[in-house]
């Protein structure tokens, strides 16, 4: 598996991402400030940030319910 690296548009943390993770629509979290990535782009690989309010649904954080 490849690492793929992008950068936090919120917090500019450096991101390592396994290349399943990095497929146009997943999300993940960035590690230092908590913020919900949406991958947008996957040659040049791109996030940007989601609103919390799109989030409120079971499956974006699935260990947040029990």
């Amino acid at each position: 598996m490849a690492t793929l690296f992008v950068t936090c548009p919120v917090c500019k943390q450096k991101l390592a991402l396994q290349d399943y993770m990095a497929l146009v629509g997943v999300e993940v979290v960035c590690n230092k400030c908590e913020t919900n990535l949406r991958v947008e782009s996957g040659r040049p690989l791109r996030v940007t940030a989601v609103p919390v309010e799109e989030t409120f649904n079971a499956s974006s954080r699935p260990e947040s319910y029990g």
